[in-house]
């Protein structure tokens, strides 16, 4: 059964159960064919790329964490799949051959090996409640992390930056453990309003919500940056400069403005440092 509650403003939601399934086929090796084929493989691409820049900047812990991108089925039979990391591989490791496909039942369709049972279901019931949202980044990055520890895990306005996230974070307040069941992405989905693009994890670290990889991308690097001078402002024990309610409001919109631009051109930037480097992710 699911509960939400509400305490001092803030989302409290609780635990419900239900099984995924899982299944393994063979990717079709005709990715350049079709409208379809092109998509999933671009998918494919910025996903990987994504999995591969993270790693980088070290937002995730062991293989633990995973990031998903919708995309139509590689076949061209309609299907909308599920892209994720398979189970085992590292990060660092990544290419865009390597991800799996998952169908709305929870079975791997497109791909070799396996999905991690946990990314399986938060994230494919994340994207069924938000269809809008494409991709859903799971992360553990060291600061935004460390904010989800405080029993005040709010992001405050003290920089700028944090106007991408004003009345944009959801918090899940009570740490349900690991999850195997499907319906642990449900709860988390009943803590996101419409108007929510991050939820913070008690104990735990945050998801971002966006409608591709390249702003899922942004703001999971801002909103570790936000938090990073949250906390090294909160240790010298001296008092935050909060940026005024309504100026923020205001200030916030001139910075969303141009959040798909700047957020398209860095992604774009990050792809081609990989290149630079000699990575073979787009493989």
């Amino acid at each position: 059964m699911l509960t939400v509650a509400v305490r001092n403003g803030w989302t409290r939601c609780r635990l419900l159960l239900q099984p995924v399934a899982f299944g393994i086929r063979q990717l079709s090796g005709n990715r350049g064919a079709t409208t379809a084929a092109q998509q999933n493989w671009q998918a494919r691409v910025d996903l990987a790329a994504a999995y591969r820049a993270l790693d980088q900047l070290g937002y995730n812990e062991g293989i633990c964490n995973h990031l998903s991108l919708m995309t139509p089925s590689a076949d061209g039979s309609g299907a909308e799949l599920m892209l994720l990391v398979p189970y085992g591989l590292h990060w660092s490791r990544v290419r865009a051959s390597d991800l799996v496909g998952l169908d709305a039942a929870g079975r791997v369709v497109e791909g070799n090996g396996r999905a991690e049972t946990s990314a399986a279901t938060i994230h494919r019931p994340l994207h069924e409640a938000r269809p809008e949202a494409k991709a859903v980044f799971h992360l553990h990055s060291p600061y935004a992390t460390a904010l989800s520890c405080l029993q005040d895990s709010r992001l405050r306005m003290v920089h700028q930056n944090c106007l991408y996230f004003l009345n944009s974070i959801a918090y899940d307040l009570d740490y349900s453990g690991v999850s195997v069941q499907d319906s642990e992405g449900a709860r988390l989905a009943s803590c996101l309003a419409p108007d929510k693009t991050c939820l913070m994890m008690a104990n735990h670290g945050y998801l971002v919500l966006a409608e591709t990889a390249a702003m899922a991308f942004h703001y999971s690097y801002y909103l570790e940056r936000c938090a990073m001078y949250q906390l090294l402002a909160m240790q010298t024990g001296r008092e935050l400069k909060e940026l005024d309610p309504a100026f923020a409001k205001a200030a916030q919109q001139d910075m969303l403005k141009f959040a798909e631009r700047d957020g398209d051109q860095f992604f774009r930037a990050v792809q081609q440092k990989l290149r630079d480097e000699g990575s073979d992710f787009e493989k």
